[in-house]
C-alpha cells in the first residue's frame, strides 16, 4: 500500500492512503465531525501560544523590582586623607598658604588637577561581573539578580574625585582654568573566584598624568581584596576596597608628578586641553 508522507511541525509522519482517509472526509462532513476539527484546532493553537509564552518568559531579562543593588559605599575618608598627607609632605613648598589653600589636616592645598575616568564598554553598564578559576574556563561571567547601582566606570571615578578632592582642588575635563590633567583608564574590575568558597575583588587602571600636550609619566595599578563571601555582596565589597587600595596607590603615584601651581599658571586663553583617550584602551566610555 502506498504511503504519503506529511510534516506536522518538526515531526515527520507518514499515514496510508485509501480506506482512512476517505473514513475521515465522510467525518468531517457531520457535525460531529466539524466540532471535533474545531477543538483540535483550538488545543493545538493553546499549545502553541503557551509554548510561545514559556520561549518568551526563559529569554525575558529579570524584573528590575527584584534585583539586588550595590555601591561601593561611602568613600574612606581616612584611607584618602593619609594618602594625601603623604603627597602634601612631598609637595610643600609654602607653609605660609593662605586660609583658603590649606586643607582640613592644616597642610596646603596641592595644585588643581583635572580628572578624567574612561573605561571600556563592558564597564560601562551596571552588571557585576565574575570569574571563574581557569579550570572551569576562566570565563567572565554576570550575577543573574545582582546590580551596581551605577556602572564601575561611574562608581569609581565618583570615589576617586572624593579621594583627590582632600588635599587638592580637582576639576572636570572641559574646565577652562589652566591645570595638569590625569587620565585614568579602568581596566579591570571583577570578582575572581578561586574556588566555589573563596573569591576577591581585582581592580586594574592604567594612569596618565598630561600637563597640556605633554605626557609626563604612565603607570599600570593593580589591587586586590579578599571577599567576605562567595557571592555578590561578598564581590562588591571587595571591590571597594581594591578599589580604595588602587586609589590610594595612585595618589601616592602622583605625588611629585603634578607640577607646582605657579608652574602651571596660565593665562584664561591658554588653558591646557586634555589629549584623546589612546585607541590601544579599547572602547573607552565618555569623559566624566
Amino acid at each position: 500500500m502506498m504511503r504519503d508522507t506529511v510534516m506536522q511541525g518538526d515531526i515527520e509522519m507518514t499515514e496510508p492512503t485509501g480506506a482512512i482517509r476517505t473514513n475521515e472526509a465522510t467525518a468531517a462532513l457531520s457535525p460531529r465531525g466539524r466540532s471535533a476539527r474545531r477543538g483540535r484546532t483550538l488545543v493545538t493553537w493553546l499549545l502553541g501560544a503557551g509554548m510561545a509564552a514559556l520561549i518568551a518568559g526563559c529569554a525575558t531579562s529579570t524584573p528590575s523590582g527584584s534585583l539586588t543593588r550595590f555601591d561601593l559605599g561611602p568613600p574612606t575618608g581616612p584611607a584618602a586623607l593619609a594618602a594625601g598627607n603623604a603627597a602634601n609632605a612631598t609637595n610643600a613648598t609654602n607653609a605660609a598658604s593662605p586660609a583658603s589653600d590649606v586643607t582640613a589636616a592644616g597642610a596646603p592645598r596641592l595644585s588643581p588637577l583635572k580628572v578624567v575616568v574612561n573605561a571600556p564598554s563592558w564597564l560601562d553598564a551596571d552588571v557585576i561581573y565574575y570569574r571563574l578559576p581557569a579550570s572551569e574556563g576562566d570565563q567572565a561571567r554576570v550575577y543573574a539578580n545582582s546590580r551596581w547601582l551605577a556602572s564601575p566606570a561611574r562608581l569609581f571615578g565618583d570615589r576617586l574625585r572624593a579621594a583627590l578632592s582632600i588635599d587638592r582642588p580637582v576639576l572636570a575635563a572641559g574646565d577652562p582654568t589652566a591645570a595638569p590633567a590625569v587620565r585614568v583608564e579602568l581596566e579591570e574590575f571583577a570578582q575572581y573566584f578561586d574556588s566555589t568558597t573563596s573569591s576577591h575583588g581585582v581592580v586594574q587602571v592604567r594612569a596618565t598624568l598630561f600637563d597640556g600636550p605633554k605626557l609626563l609619566a604612565q603607570t599600570t595599578l593593580r589591587a586586590q581584596a579578599p571577599a567576605a563571601s562567595a557571592d555578590a555582596a561578598g564581590g562588591t565589597r571587595a571591590l571597594a576596597m581594591a578599589s580604595d587600595a588602587v586609589q590610594t596607590q595612585l595618589i601616592q603615584w602622583l605625588a611629585g608628578r603634578v607640577p607646582a601651581p605657579s608652574a602651571t599658571t596660565r593665562a584664561p586663553g591658554q588653558s591646557r586641553a586634555l589629549p584623546a583617550a589612546s585607541s590601544a584602551s579599547g572602547a573607552a566610555a565618555p569623559a566624566r
